[in-house]
């Protein structure tokens, strides 16, 4: 056998890590992040319109039968793909603030994913509590809480509010800490410190949407608290007679809300 052929077999014979190792290959590239970040949310919207078409006829199906219970596909979301996918992309991006949308992903997009939500979580207060970029995540943060994050959560919302060189991620930080505050409120001292959060943003920021939110959540602290007078609600009734609350003051009144979602 002649050496340029010996050659040529061996050449073949490497594995393609190997191949990669010549200077003469050029080096991978790594996606655009916000191409890649648009892409998996692109393709969760599709997963998910088709899974809510499927449920939806499974549901149908169910109810014709008479079945008494739900269809298993209407209680599985199809997120565990992608949130898999976007875990991928954080450690991808890891120590950069590209990392933080795919974090952020994580945390508003899982459905049963509760690891990976705390992971998410604890990643972004050690990693990115002072990042520009966490000001986009902020907001979802609160979603954490139904898998268990609770104290990574907070943890979090105070590094940012105590060390953030950023006011409105600040602000952002202390609208949503004083709501998740009065969320889980159990005691006086509870609320007063949502209160001090929520009256707090004018202090820090000028952002209208931001006092606006604060705002609303300080209507809950100042007028839906047991003992507080209910706001006035008016309307007709099924006659189309004029009523307000107020025209039942001083009598047991049971206020049932419903619509259709």
């Amino acid at each position: 056998m002649s050496r340029p052929t010996l050659a040529a077999l061996l050449l073949l014979a490497l594995p393609n890590w190997a191949l990669a190792q010549g200077g003469d290959s050029p080096p991978a590239t790594q996606q655009d992040p916000q191409a890649a970040y648009d892409n998996l949310v692109k393709d969760l919207n599709k997963a998910m319109a088709e899974w809510q078409t499927a449920a939806q006829a499974a549901y149908e199906k169910a109810k014709a039968e008479g079945a008494k219970s739900l269809p298993a596909i209407a209680m599985n979301p199809p997120t565990k793909e992608f949130i898999g996918r976007a875990q991928e992309l954080a450690a991808q991006y890891a120590g950069t603030d590209d990392a933080v949308r795919f974090l952020g992903f994580i945390v508003k997009s899982a459905s049963q994913e509760r690891n990976a939500v705390k992971k998410a979580v604890e990643t972004l207060a050690s990693d990115h509590a002072k990042s520009p970029a966490i000001g986009d995540v902020i907001e979802h943060l609160g979603m954490a809480i139904n898998f268990g994050a609770k104290k990574q959560v907070m943890s979090l919302l105070d590094e940012v509010v105590a060390n953030h060189a950023d006011a409105d991620c600040k602000a952002k930080a202390m609208v949503t800490r004083g709501t998740i505050r009065l969320e889980s409120a159990r005691s006086e001292a509870d609320r007063k410190a949502a209160e001090e959060d929520l009256r707090g943003v004018a202090k820090v920021t000028k952002d209208e949407g931001l006092l606006q939110q604060a705002k609303d959540a300080l209507f809950e602290i100042e007028h839906l608290q047991i003992g507080c007078t209910a706001p006035e609600i008016a309307g007709v009734d099924t006659e189309g007679v004029a009523f307000k609350l107020s025209d039942y003051r001083g009598k047991v009144v049971l206020l049932d809300f419903w619509g259709f979602w």
